[in-house]
């Protein structure tokens, strides 16, 4: 019997069984809903689904009311006023050590809006007959899952989040995912994915949250992305793409957390950034020439600041002491110049000065020993 009639055969057995179970009690879930969820945890590998009680109780593997730090184990229901009718809304089962694949019986959960999968071991790819569904968030982040991303998804209108990093992921990203206007997340970080960003991402305007570091990308990150004027986070950290970096990014004022890292290409000038209150930015090896731009001293929200592997000169302006909030300064691998400020060395911070030209007085190297400094052939001796 080959696997296609024995699933069949299965879920005619199991929906029998769940006549059985419920025929005397009456579940508030409706009948089609609680066979699909059988088929969905067939596909997953879940195996503690106590089809014996209604899946909308809370109880008996259908929702773990202290789950561990990380994971979730929870089906809930929308019910209605007389609590007699429910209908599955969300599927939430992080860590759960899922062996599986993803299911494509989802379609028969019409009210479904969220499934969350992240950190298990599920395989194989992403059914397109998900296209037909109207989920709003689908996380399927630390998995085993291959294959292309259909563009099946992108009819997914109602689609918010699109979280699929950490995968197998390959192929070109399909273009219909600029359909999903109300997109507000969509991480791809961690796969190995290919080509261009499409022309037609330039659509998701509702866009707060882009990562796709990690990848093996190509071409130059588009200009287009200056559309995406809600943005908030941006990272494409090792992602393949050529600078320079599109001078679009300083018109994204709602950005606080740029991660931009090895871009080939031309060296270019620092990006337009001062409108921004970020909180973080790294722009490493990047290409960047010139000195740095005042406006770095005026950022108030900022944590981090990693410029290293770039080509950066001129000197650290003393202003830059006035950064108070700012905990990580990695400045390694440029050819910066001039003195060190104090001040900036003695306030507990976490830097990395290495690589560079900075000039050292007659009183020699600041007394570094019990701050996180590295200034390892950070400088060259003064001597007049």
């Amino acid at each position: 019997m080959v696997l296609g009639d024995s699933f069949v055969v299965w879920t005619i057995g199991f929906s029998c069984l769940l006549a059985f179970a419920f025929g005397a009690t009456g579940t508030t879930l409706v009948p089609d809903e609680v066979n699909a969820l059988g088929q969905i945890a067939r596909r997953l590998g879940k195996t503690n689904w106590d089809f014996s009680v209604d899946p909308c109780s809370g109880q008996s593997g259908w929702k773990t009311l202290h789950p561990l730090k990380g994971s979730e184990n929870a089906v809930t229901c929308n019910c209605s006023s007389d609590n007699t009718v429910c209908h599955v809304t969300s599927i939430l089962l992080k860590s759960q050590g899922l062996p599986g694949v993803l299911p494509p019986e989802l379609v028969k959960l019409p009210y479904l809006r969220e499934i969350d999968f992240t950190r298990n071991y599920l395989n194989g790819t992403i059914p397109p007959e998900w296209g037909s569904t109207k989920l709003e968030i689908i996380s399927l982040q630390a998995n085993r899952l291959s294959g292309s991303i259909p563009k099946e998804l992108g009819n997914i209108t109602t689609l918010q989040q699109l979280v699929l990093d950490h995968n197998y992921f390959s192929g070109v990203l399909p273009p219909e995912l600029g359909n999903l206007v109300n997109l507000q997340r969509l991480l791809l970080s961690s796969n190995n994915l290919t080509g261009q960003l499409p022309d037609r991402l330039s659509n998701l305007v509702s866009l707060k949250d882009f990562r796709v570091s990690d990848n093996k990308f190509s071409g130059k990150i588009p200009s287009t992305i200056g559309n995406w004027m809600k943005l908030k986070k941006l990272e494409m950290q090792a992602s393949g793409f050529e600078g320079p970096i599109p001078s679009e990014i300083s018109i994204l004022e709602n950005l606080t957390d740029i991660r931009i890292s090895d871009i080939n290409g031309p060296d270019t000038s620092f990006p337009s950034l001062g409108k921004m209150n970020l909180t973080t930015l790294m722009l490493k090896s990047c290409n960047i020439i010139g000195e740095l731009p005042p406006y770095l001293a005026k950022m108030r929200q900022l944590t981090t600041l990693d410029l290293s592997f770039n080509k950066l000169s001129g000197q650290i302006n003393s202003s830059f002491d006035s950064l108070s909030t700012v905990y990580y300064v990695i400045l390694a691998a440029n050819m910066l110049s001039g003195p060190v400020p104090l001040p900036m060395l003695e306030t507990g911070r976490n830097i990395d000065l290495s690589y560079n030209n900075f000039t050292i007085g007659s009183s020699g190297v600041p007394d570094c020993q019990d701050q996180n400094v590295n200034l390892f052939r950070s400088s060259f001796r003064n001597s007049s």
